[in-house]
């Protein structure tokens, strides 16, 4: 018979009443009077609505299985194109969601459970055909293959927690074959992946009664959690102490699919405690002997504690000391700066923003009037704190007798003076010294009003101008006060006509540099640009506050870094 008369034979329905969908069934068998009698055997299941596709070697049923949906699959293994089981096995991983039945000879069984190993659902005998017996094994198949495709997409929602997770996870079937498990639990129990399929749950319990005590939980609560029992390795001889919850997977109807658990290993643990113990009884033993010695211990605690206390009150007196010097050093150094009143007398529309980061800072405003012209400084000493304020001593007695003793008020001259007096203050002979790179910062203008006459020269400071909304910045020496290098230092005056309505600010380095914002970096000088040319125009008074309260807000809960000065004059 040809097959495309074999095909027209085996196209028809088999009806009933009871299946509302039809069940499209491959047959994959290259013996046509077998497959004929198949076809018969299957034509006589009453229960079933049937629809049978025939194919007559593995490569034809590939083709088919590509654009055909199939659910299920009988298959003979004997087939032209099949080269051993291997080509059966790729056969079935490719197509994990359709049930296969092996179709076998009489000899041919252990070739046949190998197969079911590999994937198949079941085999079936050909001597042993019959509707009945395809019945059953049809239904059981698909029913199975369903369940299994449950409880995998319950296995995937954890799937990751079975590939991460230390402990033991694992998936059954209601008998208790595996059907999933992770890389620990083949740590923990010794087996390789196949090995371990090729076992049942019962077949890694030491004890049965434990075994049946879990099963009769779950199948009365649904669930278990942190049952202690003994489980065994590989090697029948190592036991596992372990803690074993577990739970039921049910289907939409409630009918048990499996179960799934989690297995701990708790044998360390277990012998800790032990240890434990141990410990626990060498030390009440322990504790007998410590008696005998509390008398003289106790005695020396007292003794100890006497002597503590002596030296927390010295301590005590100490700081106490320490920081009433550091208030007494805030009052100096408070004294030295010059009072509002008398900068107003020299800068009507001014401010000044200083707050320092410690108790004493290293930074210092520094003010002097000359006939009816102005000198102005803001200098940022080396450090911040106590060594800060002793810089900020030396900078200030240095200007005051630069100024009034040698008569200088040229910017440029001040800080080449300043910085030839700071070095042999501070013994700056040379670079490797260890305080070699002391010194300070600075910003210094001189103002003649009668000329509208601004002169400035920075020492790694430089001077801000605002002008009806324009920014211009006039840059300082690249040269600190102070400090040893190997270039000849060179501070230069700068000269400019102001007008009235100008805006002109110095600052320390500690504003830009404070960190702060939502992301807690610092706050730039590109923003102290932006904020100038914004509020320029304004009273310097109403400019002070949006100063204070923008560093302020940027700052936020963030530690205060650095000191803070910056000042402003409206001309």
């Amino acid at each position: 018979m040809q097959q495309t008369n074999l095909l027209n034979y085996l196209s028809f329905y088999i009806k009933i009443t009871r299946f509302l969908e039809k069940i499209n069934l491959l047959l994959v068998e290259n013996i046509e009077d077998e497959a004929i009698q198949v076809a018969d055997y299957l034509g006589e299941i009453k229960d079933l609505d049937i629809e049978i596709h025939l194919c007559q070697s593995l490569s034809e049923s590939y083709e088919l299985l590509q654009r055909q949906k199939l659910d299920i699959i009988l298959i003979n293994l004997f087939l032209p194109d099949g080269y051993g089981l291997q080509s059966f096995t790729n056969l079935f991983n490719k197509f994990l969601d359709i049930p296969f039945l092996v179709l076998t000879d009489l000899n041919d069984n252990s070739i046949a459970l190998e197969a079911v190993k590999s994937g198949a659902q079941d085999f079936i005998s050909k001597e042993n055909l019959s509707s009945s017996f395809l019945y059953r094994s049809i239904s059981y198949a698909i029913e199975r293959k369903q369940s299994e495709k449950k409880l995998r997409r319950s296995e995937e929602k954890y799937r990751q927690l079975f590939a991460r997770s230390r402990d033991a996870i694992y998936m059954t079937t209601l008998e208790g074959e595996f059907i999933d498990f992770n890389p620990a639990a083949l740590s923990l129990f010794g087996y390789s992946e196949e090995e371990l399929k090729a076992l049942k749950v019962k077949d890694l319990y030491v004890d049965e009664a434990d075994r049946k005590t879990l099963r009769s939980e779950l199948e009365k609560d649904g669930q278990i959690t942190d049952y202690e029992l003994v489980l065994q390795k590989k090697d029948k001889t190592t036991k596992i102490q372990c803690l074993l919850s577990s739970m039921t997977i049910y289907d939409e109807e409630k009918n048990i699919l499996g179960y799934q658990g989690i297995i701990r290993d708790i044998t360390d643990k277990k012998n800790a405690e032990q240890a434990l113990l141990k410990s626990l009884a060498d030390l009440d033993l322990a504790n007998q002997e410590m008696h005998q010695l509390n008398d003289t211990l106790e005695q020396k605690v007292v003794n100890r504690t006497v002597a503590l206390r002596k030296e927390k009150e010295i301590v005590e007196i100490s700081s106490k000391e320490i920081k009433e010097s550091i208030k007494y050093a805030k009052r100096i150094q408070a004294s030295i700066l010059p009072p509002n009143k008398r900068l107003k007398e020299g800068f009507k529309d001014s401010f000044v923003y200083y707050k320092p980061k410690d108790v004493v800072s290293g930074d210092f405003y520094w003010y002097e009037k000359v006939n009816k012209n102005a000198l102005f400084a803001v200098v940022d000493c080396t450090g911040h704190g106590v060594p800060g304020a002793f810089m900020s001593m030396i900078g200030y007695t240095q200007l005051n007798e630069i100024v009034s003793q040698q008569k200088i008020t040229d910017p440029g001259l001040i800080l080449k003076e300043l910085d030839k007096r700071v070095k042999i203050a501070l013994h700056q002979n040379a670079i490797n010294d260890k305080n070699s790179k002391d010194g300070m910062e600075l910003g210094l203008i001189h103002l003649d009003f009668s000329k509208s006459q601004l002169e400035f020269a920075g020492a790694m400071r430089p001077l801000y101008l605002v002008r009806n909304g324009q920014l211009q910045i006039i840059k300082g020496s690249k040269f600190a006060i102070g400090g040893v290098t190997l270039r000849k230092k060179e501070f230069t005056t700068t000269r400019l006509q102001v007008k009235s309505g100008d805006s002109i600010y110095i600052f320390s380095d500690g504003y830009p540099d404070q960190f702060g914002g939502p992301r807690g970096k610092k706050f730039m000088t590109r923003n102290v640009e932006e904020m100038l040319r914004n509020i320029g125009h304004l009273s310097m008074v109403e400019q002070d506050e949006i100063v204070k309260q923008t560093i302020q807000h940027w700052m936020n809960e963030e530690e205060q870094v650095d000191d803070i000065l910056f000042s402003g004059i409206k001309i």
